[in-house]
């Protein structure tokens, strides 16, 4: 089940260049508000199917939930609008790179703190050569 799910965020990680090209592609037609807006509704509209799929719970707000947790949307938002920005300005290969890096930092944060709900994973110095090397892989794709 854990190679499942590690191919699953390959794939994920597949799509990140792939959405931003696309969304570049389409905003450069019609612009980045029309753009976002129509990819945004194509999200809503398969989410919508997973969640009828998946046996529609009805409780969005359940009491005692955190607001931070809903912070999901927000975050969405300023991912794809980010990366509708610094795609055509950096280029694929090192916007995804920058993005990765970011994503190693903050999950070495959310992790060792267990922040919004995650269970502790302290950073370790391993994970640390891993970042730093994350990190490398950045500075090698700027040069």
């Amino acid at each position: 089940m854990r190679m499942l799910f590690a191919l699953l965020a390959v794939a994920a990680g597949v799509a990140v260049p792939f959405q931003s090209a696309a969304n570049q592609g389409l905003m450069n037609r019609t612009g980045i508000g029309p753009a976002l807006l129509v990819n945004t509704s194509l999200v809503l509209m398969c989410v919508a199917g997973l969640w009828l799929a998946t046996g529609a719970r009805t409780t969005f707000f359940p009491a005692g939930t955190a607001w931070t947790l809903y912070l999901g949307g927000i975050l969405g938002f300023i991912i794809i609008a980010a990366a509708a920005f610094v795609f055509p300005k950096l280029g694929a290969a090192w916007a995804v790179a920058l993005m990765v890096f970011g994503q190693c930092v903050a999950a070495l944060v959310i992790d060792h703190w267990g922040l919004l709900g995650m269970e502790k994973s302290l950073v370790t110095p391993q994970r640390l050569i891993g970042v730093a090397l994350v990190a490398c892989g950045v500075a090698v794709c700027r040069l």
